[in-house]
């Protein structure tokens, strides 16, 4: 990713909803995956095709080689781009988006995550202070003390990409996201990028039974699906699996150029 010195307005940083600059047509949307310990880093812009839009961005990454996870404050990022402007469009249709804090009717859906994406969550519950991370852990182990009878993790191993029957099979099991806390998302800023990319405008308590007519917000492109198109060395996984994985596999590899990562998941949109 080559350096670029940019006049652009518009800041998005970790965790904040992309924010674009009208009418100057070199508005740029700024996404930064800078190391939290000050380490050197490469600036470079795409331009986004959506449509008969273009729209640049500006990422900033750590420089040199990087593990997947490294870079996915950029595809949060660029979730949020995709669910702010799919917003806008079901509001200017008269249509008011059901999805908000303290609604924890999706959460208990399978949730498929990549690889990098569970390895991350993992970090997440391994920095947390006592006794909140002992009470993340304990709510993992139940969830899957709940699946493993039911068989759906032996089904998950067996066929990954038959998710539909699998996931309403998990639903009916009623396993909450271990990081749903009163109800809405206790992470919401380090959310899944499926997370970040469900949206409805249909009624909650339709997501809440997992009934017919729920009315799902169209996104231009999916950042979810693309990186696990693109990190599928491991295959997907359910959420619930994050710590389990995590223990057992190898460590994440740091050999690739984060513009490298980014060029495969962006190409996937």
């Amino acid at each position: 990713m080559a350096d670029e010195t940019s006049s652009s307005r518009a800041d998005v940083r970790r965790g904040t909803p992309p924010q674009r600059v009208d009418p100057d047509d070199d508005a740029v949307v700024r996404l930064s995956a800078a190391p939290s310990d000050g380490g050197p880093t490469a600036t470079g812009r795409v331009v986004l095709e959506v449509g008969r839009e273009r729209i640049p961005v500006e990422m900033t990454v750590p420089a040199g080689p990087v593990a997947v996870e490294e870079v996915l404050p950029i595809l949060h990022g660029l979730s949020s781009l995709f669910a702010t402007r799919a917003t806008a469009r079901a509001e200017a249709d008269g249509r008011e988006i059901s999805c908000r804090a303290g609604c924890g009717a999706c959460c208990r859906q399978l949730v498929p995550v990549a690889p990098a994406e569970a390895r991350a969550l993992a970090r997440l519950v391994e920095a947390m202070p006592e006794p909140r991370r002992e009470r993340v852990r304990r709510r993992f182990d139940e969830a899957l003390d709940i699946l493993e009878p039911l068989g759906l993790m032996e089904r998950l191993d067996q066929n990954r990409d038959g998710r539909q029957a699998i996931a309403r099979d998990y639903f009916a099991a009623g396993v909450a996201c271990p990081f749903l806390e009163d109800e809405a998302c206790s992470i919401h800023a380090n959310r899944p990028l499926s997370c970040r990319e469900y949206l409805v405008t249909s009624p909650p308590d339709l997501c809440a039974a997992l009934s017919p007519g729920i009315e799902r917000v169209v996104l231009e492109a999916r950042p979810s699906l693309a990186l696990l198109n693109a990190d599928l060395r491991d295959g997907w996984l359910p959420l619930v699996l994050s710590l389990v994985q995590d223990a057992q596999a190898p460590p994440s590899p740091r050999d690739r150029a984060a513009a490298d990562i980014l060029k495969d998941v962006i190409s996937g949109l």
